[in-house]
């Protein structure tokens, strides 16, 4: 049996604020047709337009009808899976080659999972109580955490280390930051992803709202790392959305189009502004998503109104007769509350679909039980002001971008939020029902286009060239203090951005400083009150100090710093230039220790591409130099000599040589540390013990999965083997004794699991179970036997007469001369062929007449196996004796008749006339050749090839 290679998965996280939590993967799962075959072409999109896989796999033929196996130990790394992880849920989708693009469906058959963990006695529970994303970064007492602490009941507590956002969810105290509650979700949204398509997951594309700066994206990515997820991109949700909506479009050449895509989750509202063009390269019309703008309310979405509602009912319920004699305040109680803000959602979106409904809770508080008809124009006059915030991102973007509603050609609704009447009415007021369009998966758009972009990462796919040009949302600057001046008094502050809103991501920008000690700087967000982290420079102040005699003026320092493409900002290195003035061996040894050995210059040299950019440093000076944005390369310069020819006759007296110096301009790899002014990331000690913490709590996970499988398995065959006891079937095979202790045994095990399973250990559930297939293996085969039989018995005869037919039909047409299988076989070989059909026929009737002897409740003499293997052999032996390839029979070569005169008719002895009819003469080597050049052609040569020549040449 060909056995099938399946490979790992990329991940794709995808929006870690909004209202839904996806996964999108595209797999190299194979189908079951043919052993080597190519692998079936995914595409997403229209015609070419789409992603199409570019390996060639083995995969299985299951003619036997036994599931393959998948060994993701051993897959090498090639699908991609994505996961859409929002506030209150999230979704697994997966595509393969051949598959289209589906969501995953969890162990409930359900198409989303709630995206929340809650740990109990140490024991994780996922799907219970809720844990808001937008925590992630967040200090303690930042606003967005004090209104999450009165909004939801739980033990949050401030991080010693970092006073950040944590939970105590454990009797001993036992603290998780937002990290780590964080990493579980995803560590869970991953397993679901592995379990779904069989394999593990080996990188991840996460999409996230575009206002995150970076130590709230360093959370992020943190995050994944504990759970074991390699990050390849962080991704703006709104380009992804944008990526989905043009991935299967089609445009025209220099086409362009300007859409606003609004998403209103459970917790945040974003529009991203897009403008799509279109350029034809050769054949191809590539199109290429500028983000223009973003605008957002990072407080603004479903959650608000639900928490809205729930303050709302509680002042009802309060108000009520029964509620107004309560001991206590509904208000200071927090699980009525929790549960008021339950019903309060699902009030919401009974109300999107309806004009008014109950709102019930049966024992809200102190077994008081709630109940109030509430309508959706009630609902709109308290969220009144909530429904006209939702226009402010949209008109930001206008704003930002200097584009009119005219220009605009449409608005894309995105998110859960967007189903309220009363967000709808505001959009339509603004920019019209004309414009507001619905075109794309209002929940999954965000993960197909992270996959969509993961399937690009990942190099296993071939996808559409879409272009990508994102959006900084704010402009990055480096802050620093210019030199000292003689007086040693301290520089004055400079600003200088870098990186620009309409700067090109990925970017690189060369920093160049002209220092002569020590220094730092700091980069920042353009008119933030705290930079995201400061650089101090070191060893550059000892090194000019110990050689000042070699060194000949100021060193310049160059800063290379990085945008990602996920937003994070780095130093990667940091370089001195320096002059430096060689003398002999001495000059040598200098250079050397100053600026390493030409190895270490090599591995320094990676730095300072052509594609970075120069930004130089202010000179607090009125005689300021000209700047250009040329890097600085390595060169040589002469000092000055004699005066003496350097071509002089060598005839001339001797003279002594003269002490050459010179300069070169040499680079030295500076250290330097970075120290967070905001909030820094985990350390990765704190990331080791999370780690070796999550392996332990995945251990027990792990048993207490397999205990409860075990104990479902041994459930589910005692009711499969109750109502195997009543099928007609085994009244055939079986006597009432044997069926009575068998009956007696799963009665027993019925009775144990009803009492003890809830204690006993998996082991124990595992042997119960293995003890009941023992003793109902013997009677289930004969029923399995039952009806295998008659099919397998069927599919031989009807093989032997197929063959005896083929026989029949060989043995004619081997004695026909214009037959292709004209002497393909020999009289013995069909004697032998038809010998071995008696043979196989005569077997047959041998084990039939074996089995009439054995009574139904008894052993099979032979089982449906043996005959589907006897039937493979007979197969083969056809495949090898008879099923020689026909030969080929020339075709009938083409006379050509010329008419000559017609001669005289002769009468022959029966006084028939006849007349001859001769072929026309082959032309003579002159005629052809007059022919040819007559019609203008040089004569044909009959030429062979280089390659033919060299064959010929090798076969001598």
């Amino acid at each position: 049996m060909v056995f099938k290679i399946v490979c790992s998965d990329i991940v794709i996280f995808d929006e870690l604020d909004s209202h839904n939590f996806h996964v999108a993967v595209v797999d190299a799962g194979v189908s079951k047709q043919g052993a080597f075959e190519q692998a079936p072409v995914v595409r997403i999109g229209n015609g070419s337009n789409g992603l199409t896989h570019q390996r060639f796999q083995r995969h299985a033929r299951l003619d036997d009808g036994v599931d393959d196996v998948v060994d993701s130990t051993k897959a090498e790394p090639v699908s991609v899976i994505g996961i859409d992880f929002g506030s209150d849920w999230f979704k697994v989708s997966i595509v393969k080659p051949g598959v289209p693009l589906d969501i995953v469906l969890n162990r409930e058959s359900k198409r989303k999972t709630d995206a929340v963990v809650t740990i109990r006695d140490g024991i994780r529970y996922f799907g219970t109580d809720a844990v808001a994303l937008n925590l992630l970064g967040i200090q303690y007492n930042d606003p967005l955490a004090v209104e999450y602490r009165s909004i939801f009941s739980n033990n949050m507590v401030a991080d010693p280390l970092r006073n950040t956002c944590a939970f105590s969810v454990t009797k001993d105290g036992q603290v998780y930051t937002v990290e780590e509650i964080l990493a579980m979700q995803l560590a869970h949204a991953k397993r679901q992803a592995e379990i779904s398509g069989g394999e593990s997951v080996s990188g991840a594309v996460i999409t996230v709202p575009a206002y995150l700066v970076h130590h709230e994206r360093q959370a992020i990515l943190d995050a994944a790392e504990i759970a074991g997820i390699r990050v390849l991109q962080l991704m703006n949700d709104g380009t992804a959305v944008a990526l989905n909506y043009i991935m299967t479009r089609s445009m025209k050449d220099k086409e362009t189009q300007h859409h606003i895509f609004f998403d209103m989750g459970a917790g945040s509202t974003t529009a991203t502004l897009a403008k799509f063009t279109a350029t034809k390269v050769k054949k191809d019309i590539i199109p290429e998503i500028e983000i223009l703008a973003v605008g957002y309310d990072r407080k603004l979405g479903g959650r608000t109104i639900d928490v809205k509602l729930q303050k709302h009912l509680a002042k009802i319920f309060m108000k009520s007769p029964a509620g107004s004699k309560s001991k206590e305040p509904i208000i200071g109680n927090a699980r009525s509350m929790a549960r008021l803000l339950k019903e309060a959602n699902r009030v919401k979106q009974i109300l999107s679909a309806n004009t008014e409904t109950i709102a019930s809770v049966e024992g809200l508080h102190e077994e008081i039980d709630f109940k109030y008809k509430i309508s959706r124009a009630e609902l709109e006059e308290l969220c009144g002001n909530y429904f006209q915030k939702v226009l402010e991102p949209i008109k930001n973007v206008l704003k930002q971008s200097d584009l009119s509603i005219k220009k605009l050609d449409s608005l894309v609704l995105v998110g859960g939020a967007v189903r309220i009447p009363a967000v709808q009415s505001a959009l339509r007021e603004l920019i019209g029902e004309e414009k507001i369009a619905a075109n794309v998966n209002q929940d999954e758009a965000n993960v197909l286009g992270a996959g969509f972009r993961a399937a690009g990462i990942s190099k296993q796919f071939k996808v559409r060239e879409i272009r990508i040009k994102d959006a900084v949302l704010a402009p990055i600057e480096v802050i620093y203090n210019l030199e000292a001046g003689e007086d040693q008094t301290k520089g004055r502050e400079t600003h200088t951005t870098l990186f620009h809103t309409n700067s090109s991501v990925p970017s690189k920008k060369l920093m160049n400083f002209k220092r002569v000690s020590d220094f730092s700087f700091s980069l920042a967000y353009k008119n933030a009150k705290t930079p995201i982290f400061s650089a101090k420079v070191s060893g550059l102040g000892a090194a000019i100090t110990k050689h000042k005699d070699s060194v000949k003026e100021a060193p310049k320092v160059k800063a290379q710093i990085e945008l990602s493409e996920s937003m994070m900002v780095n130093v990667e290195h940091i370089t001195a230039h320096f002059e430096v003035a060689q003398t002999g061996k001495d000059g040598g040894s200098i250079k050397d220790w100053l600026f390493g050995s030409k190895k270490d210059k090599a591995a320094d040299g990676k730095g300072g591409n052509d594609d970075t950019e120069d930004v130089k440093e202010e000179v607090d000076d009125k005689k300021k130099p000209k700047t250009t944005s040329t890097p600085v390369k390595k060169e040589k310069k002469d000092e000055a000599t004699d005066g003496k020819s350097s071509d002089a006759s060598p005839t001339a007296s001797p003279t002594p040589e003269p002490d050459t110096k010179k300069v070169t301009t040499e680079k030295m790899k500076l250290t330097f540390d970075i120290e967070y002014n905001t909030l820094s990331p985990l350390t990765d000690e704190v990331k080791s013990a999370a780690k070796k913490r999550f392996a332990v709590m995945d251990e027990e996970d792990a048993a207490r999965r397999a205990r409860e499988e075990a104990m479902n398995n041994l459930e589910a065959f005692i009711y499969s083997s109750q109502d195997f006891l009543e099928s007609e079937t085994l009244l055939l095979v079986s006597t009432e004794s044997q069926r009575e202790t068998f009956s007696v045994q799963v009665a027993e095990s019925q009775t144990w699991l009803d009492d003890f399973a809830f204690e006993a250990a998996t082991k124990e559930l595992s042997d119960k179970l293995k003890d009941l297939k023992s003793a109902r293996a013997s009677m289930y085969s004969r029923v399995q036997e039952l009806g295998r039989r008659p099919i397998a018995i069927a599919a031989y005869r009807e093989l032997v007469s197929k063959a005896d037919e083929l026989l029949t039909g060989l043995q004619v047409n081997v004695t026909i001369e214009d037959n292709a299988y004209f002497g393909l076989y020999n009289a013995t070989e069909f004697d032998a062929g038809f010998a071995k059909l008696q043979e196989y026929s005569t077997w047959l009737t041998d084990k039939e007449a074996e089995q009439a002897k054995v009574a139904p409740h008894d052993t099979p003499a032979y089982r449906a196996k043996e005959i589907d293997l006897k039937r493979e052999e007979l197969m083969q032996y056809l495949s090898r004796n008879f099923m020689r390839l026909p030969k080929k029979v020339p075709a009938k070569p083409k006379t050509t008749s010329v008419k000559v005169p017609k001669p005289e008719t002769a009468t022959d002895d029966a006084g028939a006339q006849t007349s001859a009819e001769t072929p026309a003469p082959a032309a003579s080597e002159e005629e052809t050749k007059a022919k040819d050049s007559k019609s203008g052609e040089e004569p044909k040569e009959d030429k062979k090839t280089s390659s033919e020549e060299a064959g010929s040449r090798e076969e001598l």
